[in-house]
């Protein structure tokens, strides 16, 4: 696709996916269809263009995957619904479309070559000799799931999404009363105490009732859930299988050695400071003053008139100094002085502020690490004829199994593994090699049918079968129990910790000094500030947010985890003198950005008003309603 799409059109592109949703309601049972309203195929309209029932159940099942992944496959599909995934996918949608009709009303037509060199820019896809690679193009496809024409219209909509939204780069600023009342905001400090009152420390709760237990294990279901597991079968054609065959001469040692010269041989370098005079004679009286003990520097800024900067050359080697001043410092020892020299651009007076030998293995001390080069480079060359043979059994019809066997890399199965490279046991998958993208790929595929050859970089390739998919299973209690019972005493002693955190925030409103209280608990006082609302590396997010929440004296607490704070408010400040001049331009630079982002928005907003959206709660009820959406079955 991405070599033809100079001569391929977005209109081209349509049709043919068009033509493969036909394909496909053909495969379903076209029956079902006949006298069905093309409205009730329709699951939202924005203007003339239509959002199909399938489109957005892939759009949706790809970001329930992506979604999946990110929590460890817990997410159910009730979940899913309850958090407005299916709306947040759909709306999504329908902002495309209805950019992209605006975008072609204006026309603004992005073209092919724009659209082939953004993904040709684009670092995910560069191989290892930093040009675009189809084999790493195609891998990133197939681990997102993303159907290539489909990706290739995406980039086409967000460079032309990115032209449009542009024209409001430039917003007015943000109105002079907001930014006043904002920097106010945003640079009043606060100074407080608190104190960690921890969940670990409190006394242990006692053991758990059966309902009790049963209580928390319903509660806590995705916390006793195993994830995803699959059977994979893979081969992986490592060019370690061909090393052992590969001749190595000396001229390739040799040849090996000097391309890598770097790795073995480091040219002595010294770091050097150097003044330059014009005069002789002012040139001999800095030297004189050296001698009697003078710093470098000072003599160099005061008495030479040099800036810093000039003087320090930093680390050089010898090629990178005139040659009559590269011998001179490179002469000296540590710390020592050299000059006054000559040379056609003045007199220059040198010091070795420090030096670094260099180094130099020859190729005896490394002649094995440079035979595995070679070999490992010859191996990955000859990779290629073994894959291509090794593709040639798969299309014969050989298995995984017999192809592998056939070309000498015998395929291994690991019976239940999950996108973490994990076991049900919770232990590492023994015979798992170090491919990153092999459970990704795994992950993505489909039961019972190989996946491409995917290449691994210098690793080689890989194929595989996904045998079995084994879905997220609530374990049961017995397996658990030991786990629930831990479960239940953390949530026992983290309500302990709360309370008594809220007792002693009571305590220090009513009179009751800080550091009292402190002498009950292990921990000790901790002084916080003064801080802003935006210092997040100086206390935590719960903490500041308590802290400025809280009047000047009052006391409160805030959640860390399982562990709570008792945060003291000791004084409410404002800016330092003249910070907040300092920090005013970026302030306004950065509501100006907000204003920029709510006049895209309204943008977008004013297209959906002017172009009519309309949603078919019917068809959308029926594509994320729990089972799916069945396209072989009428709406």
């Amino acid at each position: 696709m991405l070599q033809a799409i100079r001569s391929k059109t977005a209109s081209l592109v349509v049709k043919i996916l068009a033509g493969l949703l036909i394909i496909s309601f053909a495969a379903w049972g076209i029956e079902d269809f006949i006298g069905t309203k093309a409205s009730e195929l329709t699951v939202a309209s924005v203007g003339d263009a239509d959002i199909d029932p399938v489109e957005f159940d892939y759009e949706l099942s790809r970001e329930t995957q992506r979604l999946r992944q990110v929590f460890g496959g817990q997410l159910t599909e009730e979940q899913i619904n309850n958090l407005g995934i299916g709306n947040a996918v759909l709306q999504r949608m329908i902002n495309d479309a209805a950019l992209a009709q605006k975008a072609s009303e204006l026309g603004l037509l992005v073209s092919d070559d724009q659209v082939t060199k953004a993904i040709h820019s684009d670092e995910t896809f560069k191989g290892f000799d930093g040009n675009f690679s189809r084999q790493r193009f195609n891998e990133v496809m197939r681990a997102n799931g993303f159907p290539e024409s489909v990706y290739i219209e995406r980039v086409r909509g967000d460079i032309a999404l990115r032209q449009m939204l542009g024209a409001v780069d430039n917003a007015p600023a943000a109105p002079k009363k907001l930014t006043e009342m904002l920097r106010a905001f945003r640079f009043e400090k606060r100074t407080a105490d608190t104190l960690l009152i921890k969940a670990e420390d409190q006394p242990d709760p006692g053991e758990p009732t059966e309902e009790q237990i049963k209580k928390v294990y319903d509660d806590q279901a995705q916390r006793f859930t195993a994830p995803e597991y699959r059977k994979i079968t893979f081969v992986h054609l490592d060019p370690a299988l061909l090393m052992d065959g590969v001749q190595v001469t000396e001229e390739d040692l040799q040849a090996a050695y000097d391309a890598n010269a770097q790795n073995y041989i480091k040219a002595e370098q010294r770091d050097v400071q150097m003044i330059v005079l014009t005069d002789e004679e002012r040139a001999k009286e800095a030297a004189r003053m050296l001698a009697e003990g003078q710093d470098f520097m000072d003599v160099a800024t005061g008495f030479a008139e040099m800036e810093e900067a000039a003087v320090n050359l930093g680390a050089v080697t010898r090629e990178g100094l005139l040659p009559d001043l590269a011998e001179a410092v490179f002469a000296v020892d540590k710390g020592a002085i050299a000059g006054p020299i000559k040379s056609p651009l003045g007199w220059h007076i040198l010091k070795a502020v420090d030096v670094d030998p260099g180094f130099t293995k020859p190729l005896e001390e490394v002649r094995d690490e440079v035979t595995q080069i070679v070999k490992r480079e010859r191996a990955v060359d000859a990779l290629y004829d073994l894959s291509a043979r090794f593709e040639d059994q798969i299309g014969g019809g050989a298995t995984l199994e017999e192809a592998g066997r056939r070309v000498g890399a015998d395929a291994v199965t690991i019976d239940a593994v999950d996108r973490d490279g994990m076991t049900p046991d919770g232990a590492k998958a023994a015979g798992l090699p170090d491919l990153a993208s092999l459970l990704p790929v795994a992950f993505a595929a489909d039961e019972g049918i190989e996946s491409e050859l995917t290449e691994a970089g210098d690793k080689g390739f890989f194929m595989l079968r996904v045998d079995k998919v084994i879905a997220p299973a609530l374990r049961p209690l017995d397996q658990v129990r030991n786990d629930v019972i831990a479960a239940w005493k953390d949530v026992e002693r983290t309500k302990a910790a709360e309370q008594q955190a809220k007792e002693m925030a009571q305590l220090i409103d009513g009179g009751t000094q800080f550091s009292t209280l402190a002498e009950t608990v292990p921990a000790s006082i901790e002084s916080v500030g003064p801080i802003s609302r935006n210092d997040r590396d100086k206390a935590s997010v719960s903490v500041i947010a308590e802290m400025f929440e809280l009047d000047a004296g009052k006391a409160g607490i805030a959640r860390i985890g399982n562990d709570f704070k008792v945060v003291h408010v000791r004084d409410v400040t404002g800016p330092a003198a003249g910070e907040a001049g300092k920090t005013a331009a970026e302030l306004d630079d950065l509501l100006d950005q907000d204003v920029g982002r709510d006049l895209s928005a309204q943008l977008i907003e004013a297209m959906r008003s002017e172009l009519g959206v309309s949603v078919n709660q019917r068809v959308y009820n029926a594509v994320i309603a729990p089972g799916r959406f069945d396209p072989r079955q009428p709406l």
